[in-house]
């Protein structure tokens, strides 16, 4: 189907999914231990390192964050080849991610704290990051991804007064840096003074206030 480009997400409502992202990371690598949600590059790298010593990293819950990141890109690919308007699939997709970070929540309180009680929490975290990943990438909005930064990065300093000097969406490329370890940091604080299930109630209250401000502000009501 033909893609249309109507409604998409402000800069404000992007870095807002990335803090998100860091957050989550900041969850599952600290408050689960040793595997990310959201970079899937640290994950494949950490089944190298556990595949050499699985004594000192966690192999299984790296391969079932893997597997659930990409189930999670593969279904939202199908929803995004199905739903054309932009508002309709962001919607939906940010809507979806909420369901499962309020899974993830409930999950916490009801499932048992051994690692393997952990591991459908990292299949809920996984679905919601692969999907979220699927759907933002194919926005095609140049130096956003709202999980992984590394591209950001190097095309930020690439353009700096240390490569070409252009400076070419500087501020755009250091507000996503920025709010993928402002998310992180603020994640590691509320872990550290309120534990791993207070910061799941904060994780999911804060998509769904993003989800709600989105549809507020692209709402055609609000566009008459």
């Amino acid at each position: 189907m033909p893609e249309v480009k109507d409604d998409r997400p402000s800069d404000a409502s992007l870095a807002g999914l990335t803090v998100i992202s860091g957050l989550v990371d900041a969850i599952s690598y600290v408050g689960i231990g040793q595997v990310f949600m959201a970079n899937m590059t640290g994950n494949l790298l950490i089944l190298g390192f556990a595949a050499g010593d699985p004594s000192k990293f966690p192999l299984v819950a790296t391969a079932i964050a893997v597997v659930g990141f990409f189930l999670g890109a593969g279904l939202a690919g199908r929803l995004t080849d199905r739903v054309a308007n932009v508002r309709r699939r962001l919607l939906l997709a940010m809507t979806i991610e909420t369901g499962l970070f309020a899974a993830t929540m409930v999950g916490s309180f009801l499932l048992p704290t051994t690692q393997a009680g952990r591991y459908p929490l990292i299949v809920a975290l996984g679905l919601a990051m692969g999907g979220r990943n699927t759907v933002v990438r194919r926005l095609k909005i140049p130096d956003i991804s709202t999980t992984v930064v590394t591209g950001t990065l190097t095309n930020l300093a690439a353009d700096s007064v240390l490569g070409t000097g252009k400076r070419t969406r500087a501020r755009r490329r250091a507000g996503e840096i920025v709010a993928l370890v402002l998310g992180a940091w603020v994640g590691v604080l509320l872990l550290r003074h309120f534990g791993f299930n207070a910061t799941l109630v904060v994780l999911t209250v804060l998509m769904a206030l993003i989800t709600a401000l989105y549809t507020w502000r692209t709402s055609p009501a609000r566009a008459r």
